[in-house]
């Protein structure tokens, strides 16, 4: 299988193989350089560890005993600088001995892949790095009593670190080939399992699709269901008589929506005593404060209380509520179209359809289809919500699919970049 990149090149599994392969098969022999060096360097940290170990054991059995009562004794007429370099070295080899006795080495034998390679490297540069430190600290109080002694030890571990530095340029320098190998594969593997995930992904793509085919297709005779309904005149007639009122609505609310703010202002000074205000009025101007058009359609045509209202807050608007005079203008302008019977007329349309309305409803015959229409839209929205759903699914899985696609094209050039670095071509 092969899968393209963002510029349309393919990458495949093979070309990775043929990477590992043309790699193992031009650099064979710093491959084999690279795994003798390191079976020899490790040979020859097993046998100085192994020096360090029996050289700190001697130290230990020859130290320990006159560090005793007895021993103690025995060696007073040395000194007190004597005594205290006896006490360092004794301490130093201890630790050695703990230390070395532990470390592992792996077996000279064996071929090691870069990681296990880079942990042997961390591990006795930690050792050797510790050693260091008590080495230090030893000979910051031994005297030239002990420097014989711990030349048996001194001399491996000295080797040791020369073999540390020998293990860093192996690893900046042959074994770089086989950490290439080593990448490759990784990405062999990276790529098997993108090319995995796109095929499921692809499969996956392609079932929600089939899903919401399958959706619009219903949405679409469903649209139909209720698109005949609507040609039901009981229906047409009541949806066209609501969509007439909320015209009107709009409409007067277009001439008392604006005064809203003043409404409030006049309510609340009365209700704190800055002026005083008919308790009727107030009551008016709290509810054309919240809903204007409600309360002025719930109003009497002959004496509705708007024009009480504003008589009023034109009265006391300038002095006491402190209103602009374009406010007082606009309040004077509506007050004349409600005198004149303007918005009235707007009214009794309303109400006049607002009746055939409710008259239309109360049929048993409008109550059955409304009934069915209501269902329909219900399952409507719930068939747009489960579409709107799959296009969320499809648009992520196609973004995934992207990702997959530039994942592998990222691949692809690492893979290149790595045989190019070891991999030299001819000219």
């Amino acid at each position: 299988m092969r899968k393209k990149g963002r510029n349309g090149d393919t990458l495949s599994k093979s070309e990775i193989t043929g990477y590992i392969e043309e790699i193992n098969r031009q650099m064979y022999k710093t491959i084999n350089i690279a795994h003798e060096k390191s079976h020899k360097i490790r040979e020859s940290i097993q046998k100085e560890t192994e020096k360090v170990r029996e050289g700190s054991k001697k130290l230990i059995d020859e130290t320990d005993p006159q560090l005793t009562e007895e021993g103690v004794q025995k060696i007073t007429k040395k000194g007190k600088i004597y005594f205290r370099s006896l006490k360092a070295i004794n301490s130093l080899v201890h630790f050695l001995f703990n230390q070395f006795e532990e470390f592992d080495i792996p077996n000279p034998q064996n071929n090691l892949n870069f990681n296990e390679f880079n942990q042997f490297i961390r591990s006795i540069s930690r050792l050797l790095t510790d050693t260091i430190r008590e080495q230090k600290t030893a000979d910051s109080i031994m005297g030239l009593d002990f420097m014989l002694k711990k030349r048996g030890i001194y001399g491996p571990i000295s080797k040791l670190n020369s073999d540390l530095k020998d293990l860093r340029e192996l690893q900046k320098a042959e074994y770089t080939v086989i950490k290439a190998l080593e990448d490759l594969d990784s990405l062999y593997k990276d790529v098997e399992e993108l090319e995995n995930k796109i095929e499921t992904t692809e499969a996956e793509l392609k079932s929600i699709k089939l899903d919401r085919e399958s959706l619009s297709n219903e949405i679409q005779t469903l649209e139909k269901d209720i698109s005949r309904l609507f040609e039901d005149p009981i229906i047409r007639n009541s949806r066209e008589r609501g969509i007439r009122m909320t015209e009107l609505e709009i409409e007067i609310g277009r001439h008392l929506n604006s005064f809203k703010k003043i409404f409030k202002k006049y309510a609340r000074e009365v209700q704190r005593g800055s002026i005083s205000g008919d308790f009727g009025l107030v009551n008016a101007a709290i509810g054309y404060e919240e809903d204007p058009v409600k309360r002025y359609l719930a109003e009497s045509e002959t004496d509705p209380e708007i024009t009480s209202l504003f008589h009023e807050l034109i009265k006391v608007g300038e002095e006491s509520l402190k209103l602009k005079q374009k406010h007082l203008n606009n309040m004077k302008q509506e007050l004349l179209n409600i005198e004149k019977g303007k918005l009235n007329v707007l009214k009794e349309e309303w109400k006049q359809l607002a009746d055939l309305k409710t008259q239309d409803e109360a049929s048993s015959e409008f109550q059955r289809v409304n009934e069915k229409l209501l269902k329909l839209e219900t399952q409507m929205g719930e068939l747009k919500s489960k579409l709107e759903e799959k296009d969320n699914e499809i648009s992520l899985t196609e973004k995934s699919l992207v990702n997959f696609a530039e994942s592998l094209e990222e691949r692809k050039e690492k893979a290149k970049s790595i045989r190019s670095e070891v991999i030299s071509e001819p000219n």
